[in-house]
Order: structure tokens, then sequence, then C-alpha cells
């Protein structure tokens, strides 16, 4: 038999692959090391004031809990929490000040840690950033479920003892509203790959799963959780951050997948499988909304199975839509109307139009620096 990796190999160097967009770096080199090294710091701590927590063996398999997803991860959301809360105060971030913004910027990335042992679980995935999922470990299995509730409760224990009373209210409040955002777009995600009805693709279904699953945790979240620590969350920065870094999640979201249909390990931590387990992507409503009757036929027909050759028919259709060319394009007019949006914020708004433009630029370099791709690619 044809291993299906070849298959796969064969299918990308004959849709002409570009890599997708890098993002720009977030922090300075010096503000990253800093971060990343006060992980183990914020982590030890945690434990070691967690009553509950109260022998070895518990404390280390927290800890391994807490680091196992960070390992070979980019820290995005992370870096986008401490670039948010830079931009907001005035003076420079120093001493406890500092150590909250840090501490903040993990619990931002441990939910991302607790969302994917879920996910490999309902996905049934093996591998994530090269080495096994969490629940593929010998002495995880069937306990991958509590591990992530414990990771869930460590968060908000991390937040309760490093804040006022006041702060940890707002935060919980915060985080707890993320948990739930992420979970309904996980079922949503899940159940329309379960049912197989890729009649229903539409571009509003996929939005609506984007939304949820990913948009609100990947721009959204990281940026309110710095309006709040700045204490600057109100009912006016709330719907700025809403109106203009909903579009910015969504695009984020489709990103992944255009990421995912490279099949690209480095890049996504993962095999890309997104094809495979018949999932509502961006290439898959996309390539819907143009294809032939006959085409269309062969999608029903084929999307959703894990045969390489059914794989492969699926991105030759892909590559006859010219579906690359396509999302270079919709990235180019997203980013504009995002810039107009930004550009319409009144001139007192707080997050302000700077603000938005600095983190909307680290989301789209090739747009932001005048090298997006030929639109006819």
């Amino acid at each position: 038999m044809v291993p299906t990796k070849w298959l796969l190999n064969i299918s990308r160097n004959c849709c002409k692959w570009r890599p997708p967009q890098k993002q720009k770096k977030i922090l300075s080199q010096e503000e990253y090391s800093s971060f990343i090294n006060s992980l183990p710091v914020i982590i030890d701590k945690g434990v070691q004031q967690t009553k509950y927590l109260e022998n070895d063996e518990l404390r280390d398999r927290m800890k391994r809990i807490t680091e196992y997803y960070m390992r070979g991860r980019k820290t995005i959301q992370g870096e986008l929490t401490i670039l948010g809360h830079e931009l907001l105060e005035s003076e420079k971030i120093k001493g406890d000040l500092k150590n909250q913004q840090y501490v903040l910027a993990w619990c931002v990335e441990l939910l991302m840690s607790y969302i994917l042992i879920l996910d490999d679980i309902e996905d049934g995935a093996t591998f994530r950033n090269g080495k096994p999922c969490w629940h593929m470990l010998a002495d995880v299995g069937s306990l991958a479920g509590n591990d992530a509730s414990m990771l869930r409760s460590f968060i908000m224990q991390l937040l309760h003892i490093n804040f006022s009373s006041q702060l940890f209210v707002d935060f919980a409040k915060l985080f707890n509203e993320a948990f739930f955002t992420c979970n309904v777009g996980q079922y949503l995600d899940a159940i329309t790959s379960k049912q197989r009805n890729y009649k229903n693709f539409t571009m509003d279904l996929y939005k609506n799963i984007a939304l949820y699953k990913y948009a609100y945790y990947s721009v959204k979240f990281p940026i309110l959780s710095a309006l709040v620590l700045s204490k600057n969350y109100n009912k006016d920065t709330c719907r700025y951050v809403d109106d203009i870094l909903t579009d910015v999640g969504i695009w984020s979201q489709i990103n992944n997948d255009f990421t995912d249909y490279y099949d690209d390990d480095e890049q996504t931590g993962k095999t890309g499988s997104d094809i495979q387990a018949g999932k509502c992507t961006w290439l898959a409503v996309t390539a819907l909304q143009r294809c032939s009757p006959a085409q269309r036929e062969e999608f029903y027909a084929h999307y959703g199975s894990w045969q390489p050759d059914h794989v492969a028919r699926i991105r030759d259709i892909y590559q006859q839509l010219g579906i690359v060319g396509i999302y270079y394009r919709e990235e180019k007019a997203t980013y504009d109307r995002i810039i107009k949006k930004i550009e319409s914020l009144p001139a007192n708004a707080l997050p302000s139009a700077e603000f938005f433009k600095t983190v909307v630029d680290a989301y789209y370099p090739n747009v932001a620096c005048g090298k997006a791709f030929n639109r006819n690619n």
C-alpha cells in the first residue's frame, strides 16, 4: 500500500504550495525571553500555594499538566496579552505589575492547553508538537478529562493568589466566558463534522463556528484581559474590541484552516486532517460556493474520507478552483475592511486606533508590509 503521507506530499507539490503567512514578531527578544523564563517560577509558586496539592505526587502531576503542551508551542495569545497591556499603560511596567502581567499572560496560554487536551481527545489525535498527545501517555489515558478539569481549576487558582479580590472577580467572569465560548465552539465544530451534511456548509455556519471556537480566544480574549488588568474594561472598550477584533479572530481561524491544508506539522503542531475529518472549514465552504455540479458531486463523495486517493481528489478540486489565490485576495480585502473600521474610530477612543493597528498588523504581516501575494496566483 502507498503511504498516505507520500500521496499527500505529491498532491501538495502539484498544487504549487506557498507557505502561509507567518505572524509578525510580537515581543522583543529580551521581553520574550523574560516571559518564557517566568513560567517555571509562576507554576512552582502556584502549586506550592494550592492547598489541595498536598503531596509531591500531586504537585508534580500538576506541573506536568501545565507544562506539557507549552513545549514546542508558539505563545501568541500570551504575548498578545503582554503587548496589549504595554500599549494600554502610560508608564513602563515593572515590579509586581510586571509579575502580574506575566501571570495573566500564562493563564491565557494555559486556557489554550486546557482546550488542546479536550480537542485531542475529541479528534482522536495521537501526536501534537512532535510528541504523543496528553491522553496517549501511559499514566494518563482515561484520566485526561480529569486532568483537563484540574488544569482549568489551577488557572483560577493562579488568578486568585496573584490578584486582588476585585481583579480576581473580574478575571473569573472573563475567563469563564472564554471557557464557555471555546466549549460551545468545540461542540459546534464536532457536531457539524459528525453529521457530514456537506449541503449545509455555508459561510454563515462557518463563521459562527469560527467565532466561538477560535475568534474569541485567539485575539479578543487577550486584549480584553489586558483591559481588565489596566482597569480600562468597560462597555465602550469592549464594544470597540468586539467590532474590530472579531473579524481579525475569524480570519485567524481561516488562516489556521489554510495552514492545515499545507499539512505542515511545524506550523500547526499536528498533521493536517481537516479534509479527512469532514470539518466545516473556510476552504470547504469556499470550494462549495464555486464548484460545478460535477465537482460538487465529487466533493460529496470524497470529503470526510481517510482514503489517500479521496483526500488527493479534494485537494485537486481546491487546486482547480484556485483556492490559494482566493485566500490571498480575501486576506487583502479583509485587512482593508478592518483598517477602514479602525480609521473610523473616534479620536479619543480607547483602545486607540494606533493600538488596534499594532495588533492587526501582527496578524497581517504580508499585507501590512505591502507584500501581499499576487492576486492572480
